[in-house]
């Protein structure tokens, strides 16, 4: 019987943080440098074996260390609005007709379900795989729409089928990211990422104990994600014609509403000014690693794994008498921690480089055969 300790925590940890530094969008080595920078930031606060204060500067407000919620309303929702407010020029334009019909004929609906069917497959994969979200299942699945299609002309041109496959992927994406969260505890995105975090604010660890020890937890999450969808289908078909109308608000309102909320979001967690500030230096922060091209959600999951990994690692080093050896001595520790070096090894220079020249040769061969 595979049983999950330490030893096997700390590796997915490690796995976690490698998987989805390489699959971040960007440069590899960016990616991985972000989710290095996340289990910096997470060592912040009382060192929990030793009780002693690290990277505190004497702040009292980080004895606790760097409140999660805080630090991904900073990442994500600050930048977007800079971002919107950099951008503003005007109003987006909008279609200057509205058609009365919402849902497809049951002929549309008999010609798209193998489009749905397949898209969906497409989005559940996706979603599997930490890192890469539902833009990429739209991508991917819209591609195969078109490659599939009898008439490819159509597409970009208001063909159905071009919205019915992304908007398939991209729905199923949400089931498919909530495996590697509850198995694994491993985000499989930034939604489930947030969800993460609330568990583990509760005092629930996802992982390969949850189904056991919080059964009633995980068959919630599974039924909510059920549920979700339903209610997304109705709460679109009520108010689609209403939402259109937002698209209407200039780009500078919309951005302050975000920035008024985030403020508000991050002082209402502990009723700290202090978290306000923090939230505002995140934002900051991620406005800049987005310039730079560096994708924040790596740094996100390296907040969230760093604790696990940290306290994982210390249990581990108790276990094999504090020897390095005991990683050894797991069979399902070694599989994942191999995996996790192969997922290194290949986002460094060497492996492009290896790559390049094997492309080269190839394409050397091929000349010689022509001649």
């Amino acid at each position: 019987m595979l049983e999950f300790g330490p030893v096997e925590m700390f590796a997915i940890a490690v796995l976690g943080i490698t998987i989805i530094g390489s699959l971040a969008q960007g440069s590899m080595i960016s990616g991985l440098l972000s989710g290095a920078l996340g289990l910096l930031v997470s060592t912040v606060g009382m060192d929990f074996l030793t009780g002693t204060p690290r990277m505190t500067f004497g702040q009292i407000n980080l004895f606790s260390g760097i409140e999660f919620v805080v630090a991904l309303i900073g990442l994500f929702s600050i930048p977007q609005a800079l971002r919107l407010i950099e951008k503003s020029n005007g109003v987006a334009k909008i279609a200057s007709k509205i058609t009365d019909r919402l849902i497809p004929s049951f002929r549309e609906l008999k010609q798209l379900m193998p489009n749905i069917l397949r898209s969906g497959c497409i989005g559940i994969i996706v979603g599997v795989i930490p890192g890469t979200g539902g833009d990429t299942a739209s991508w991917f699945a819209y591609n195969e729409a078109k490659r599939f299609a009898k008439d490819k002309s159509r597409f970009g041109k208001g063909d159905i089928a071009g919205v019915a496959a992304p908007e398939s992927a991209n729905n199923a994406v949400v089931g498919g990211a909530l495996i590697p969260t509850i198995a694994l505890g491993i985000p499989g995105s930034s939604s489930t990422a947030i969800l993460l975090g609330a568990l583990m604010v509760q005092g629930i660890l996802p992982g390969p104990n949850l189904l056991t020890d919080y059964g009633d937890v995980t068959y919630t999450l599974i039924w909510a994600v059920i549920f979700a969808n339903v209610g997304l289908l109705l709460v679109g078909l009520m108010f689609t014609k209403a939402c259109v109308s937002v698209t209407k608000v200039p780009d500078a309102f919309v951005a302050c509403t975000i920035i008024t909320l985030c403020i508000i979001g991050s002082f209402a967690i502990n009723n700290s000014i202090f978290d306000v500030g923090l939230m505002l230096g995140f934002g900051l922060f991620g406005y800049w690693l987005s310039k730079a091209g560096v994708s924040p959600a790596p740094m996100v999951i390296g907040l969230i794994l760093g604790p696990v990994m940290e306290n994982s690692f210390h249990q581990s080093m108790l276990i094999g008498n504090h020897s390095f050896a005991v990683f050894l001595d797991s069979p399902i520790a070694i599989v994942l921690l191999c995996i996790a070096t192969l997922s290194v090894f290949q986002a460094t220079p060497l492996f492009g480089w290896i790559k390049t020249l094997r492309r080269q040769r190839s394409a050397k061969t091929e000349h010689q055969k022509q001649l």
